[in-house]
C-alpha cells in the first residue's frame, strides 16, 4: 500500500512538474509581449493610481463595471508600486490562484490526471492567449473579467470542499467585478439550491450579502450616476453599436454557423466517446479521427451544448459533484453562448469549462466505460496548436515601447516609434486620448480632466453624449489633446473624427493648435496643444 501511495505521489509530482514546464513556455514566449499600447487594459493601469490620489470612480472617471477590481488594484498597487512589473506579478499571481483551485476541484472529484487536465487546458490557452492582445491573464483586457473568474473558480473549489460560506463570498466578489458574474453566480446558488445541493441559509447569505454590499456601494457614489451612465449606460448596453459588437462577442451574429459546429462538435465527441469503449483498434481511431474537433474549436463548442447535458444529468444525481461544475459551466458562459472557445473574451470565460471537461472526461465517463487515457492526444493536440500560435503571435511583438513605468513590445514598429516619441516629450500636465488612449496617460504621468476616456463609439457616437463631451472639454480644458489611428472597425465604424464624433474634432480645430503631428504608413497622431 505505502509503495502504491509512493507511485501516486510520483506520479501527481511529475504531473505538476510539467504543468509548471508549460507554464514557464508559455510565459517565455510571451514575455512583456501581453500588453495592447491602445486598447482596452488602460483603464486598468491608470484609474487605481488617479483612485489611490484621491480620484472618486464613476464621478471623476467613467467606468463601466462595478467597483471591486479598481478598488483592490488600487489598494495593492498602493503597496508594491504601480509599475508594469507590478501589474505583471498581479497576473501571474491569479494566474497561480486559478490553477491552484482548478487542480484542488479536480483532484478532489476525478484525480490527479483531471486535475492536470484542468490546469493544463488554462495554461497553455488561456494564462497568454494571444487571439487578441489583451485576451489572456496576465496584462488582460480587462482585470474585472479575470479576478472576477479568479473568485469564481476559487467559489467552485469551495463548494466541492463543502466550504459553503467561503464559496458564497468568494461569489459576492466575483459579481462585484462584473455584472454577468453577479448573473452567474444568482443561477449559480439557485441551481444549487434547487437541487439540494446548498442549503436555504447559505442562498439567503448570498442574497443578503448582495443587498447589503449594494446599499453600500450607493451610498458611496451617492454623488455619482454610477448605475445610469457608467455600469448600465445605454450607449454601452443598447443600441445598434453594441448589438454590432456584442452580437460579434457572443456569437449570435453569425448564429446559424456557430451553432451547427456547436452541434456537429456535440455529436462528435459522444461518437467519439462511445467509440473509446469499443476494441482498441476503433479507439485509436477514434483518436484519430477526434483530431478533427480542434478545427474552429469545434469540440470547445460542443461543450456549449453538452454542458446542459451535464447540469441535467446532475439534477438527476444530486450527490454527483457533476451539477456544481455543469453550474458553473453554464453560468460563466452566458455572455458567449455560440462562442465557446478559448478565442477573444472566451480565454476568460471558458475557465470554468476546462474544469467541466476534465472531470466529465476523466472522472465521470470512465464509469461507463470510455477509457479516459484516449482523450489525452486530443488535449495534447489543442494545447500545442495554441502554444505553436502564441508563439507566432507574440513573435511579432518585436518593437519596444520605454517609458518610466517599463518596457513592453508592440508588433507595429511606427507605432512604437511614435508612442516613443509621445512618451520622450510629454512630462505631467493634464491630456486627453483619442479614442482609447488612456494608456498614453499612465505612460507618461499625465492625467485626463475629462471623465470620458475611450471615445470608441459604444461610449461617445451617441449625439447627446458627443455634446456632453464637448462640454467638458469647454469647461475642463486639457492642456493637450492626443488623437490616435485606433481601428473600430470591431463597432461597425471607421476612425474617430471621421464616420463619428465630428463636432469634437471640429472643437479640437477651433480651440486647439497642432504642436506635432506623425504620419507613418501604420499609424498616425495628432498632439494638440491648447490655444489661450
Amino acid at each position: 500500500m505505502s509503495e502504491q501511495r509512493a507511485a501516486g505521489g510520483g506520479r501527481e509530482v511529475a504531473l505538476i512538474a510539467l504543468l509548471v514546464v508549460v507554464a514557464a513556455i508559455a510565459l517565455a514566449q510571451s514575455w512583456n509581449r501581453w500588453l495592447d499600447p491602445i486598447i482596452d487594459t488602460g483603464r486598468d493601469l491608470y484609474i487605481p493610481e488617479q483612485i489611490a490620489r484621491g480620484t472618486t470612480l464613476y464621478r471623476d472617471v467613467r467606468y463601466q463595471y462595478p467597483p471591486l477590481a479598481p478598488y483592490l488594484l488600487a489598494a495593492i498597487t498602493s503597496v508594491i508600486g504601480h509599475s508594469l512589473a507590478s501589474y505583471t506579478a498581479m497576473g501571474l499571481l491569479q494566474s497561480i490562484v486559478i490553477v491552484v483551485a482548478l487542480w484542488l476541484a479536480l483532484r478532489r472529484t476525478a484525480g490527479v490526471l483531471a486535475a492536470f487536465v484542468g490546469g493544463l487546458c488554462f495554461v497553455a490557452l488561456s494564462m497568454a492567449g494571444a487571439s487578441t492582445w489583451g485576451a489572456n491573464f496576465v496584462f488582460p483586457y480587462s482585470y474585472a473579467a479575470t479576478l472576477g473568474m479568479m473568485f469564481l473558480v476559487i467559489a467552485l473549489a469551495a463548494f466541492l470542499y463543502e466550504r459553503a460560506g467561503l464559496a458564497i463570498a468568494a461569489l459576492v466578489a466575483a459579481s462585484w467585478c462584473k455584472v454577468e458574474y453577479a448573473a452567474g453566480a444568482a443561477l449559480i446558488v439557485i441551481v444549487l439550491l434547487i437541487a439540494r445541493r446548498l442549503r436555504l441559509q447559505y442562498a439567503l447569505a448570498f442574497f443578503g450579502t448582495m443587498a447589503a454590499t449594494f446599499a453600500t456601494a450607493a451610498f458611496y457614489f451617492r454623488h455619482t450616476r454610477w448605475l445610469s451612465e457608467n455600469v448600465f449606460a445605454a450607449t454601452l448596453t443598447k443600441g445598434v453599436v453594441a448589438r454590432h459588437f456584442f452580437g460579434s462577442v457572443s456569437g449570435t451574429a453569425d448564429w446559424p454557423k456557430n451553432l451547427g459546429l456547436a452541434v456537429v462538435g456535440a455529436a462528435a465527441i459522444a461518437i467519439v466517446a462511445y467509440a473509446f469503449r469499443l476494441s482498441t483498434t476503433v479507439a485509436v481511431v477514434a483518436v484519430i479521427g477526434s483530431l478533427l474537433l480542434t478545427a474552429d474549436d469545434a469540440f470547445f463548442r460542443g461543450w456549449g451544448l453538452l454542458q446542459i447535458a451535464a447540469l441535467i444529468a446532475g439534477v438527476r444525481d444530486r450527490t454527483s459533484p457533476l451539477i456544481v461544475f455543469a453550474a458553473f459551466s453554464i453560468a460563466s458562459t452566458l455572455r458567449v453562448p455560440l462562442n465557446v472557445t478559448p478565442a477573444w473574451y472566451g480565454c476568460v470565460l471558458i475557465v470554468p469549462v476546462y474544469a467541466l471537461i476534465a472531470h466529465v472526461l476523466f472522472g465521470e465517463l470512465p464509469r461507463y466505460g470510455v477509457r479516459p487515457a484516449f482523450w489525452l492526444p486530443l488535449i495534447a493536440a489543442f494545447c500545442i496548436r495554441d502554444l505553436a500560435d502564441q508563439r507566432v503571435r507574440f513573435s511579432v511583438k518585436a518593437y519596444p515601447i520605454v517609458s518610466s513605468r517599463g518596457t513592453f513590445f508592440d508588433s507595429n514598429s511606427d507605432r512604437a516609434r511614435v508612442l516613443n516619441e509621445i512618451i520622450r516629450t510629454i512630462h505631467g500636465g493634464t491630456m486627453s486620448v483619442m479614442p482609447e488612449g488612456i494608456t498614453l496617460n499612465y505612460l507618461t504621468g499625465t492625467t485626463t480632466p475629462l471623465s470620458f476616456h475611450t471615445f470608441t463609439p459604444p461610449e461617445t457616437a451617441d449625439p447627446a453624449i458627443e455634446s456632453a463631451v464637448i462640454e467638458e472639454l469647454r469647461t475642463r480644458r486639457p492642456d493637450r489633446v492626443a488623437v490616435l489611428s485606433r481601428d473600430v472597425s470591431e463597432y461597425g465604424y471607421h476612425a474617430f473624427g471621421s464616420d463619428y464624433d465630428r463636432r469634437i474634432g471640429e472643437v479640437l480645430v477651433a480651440h486647439y493648435r497642432v504642436e506635432r503631428r506623425w504620419k507613418t504608413p501604420r499609424f498616425e497622431a495628432i498632439l494638440f496643444r491648447r490655444g489661450d
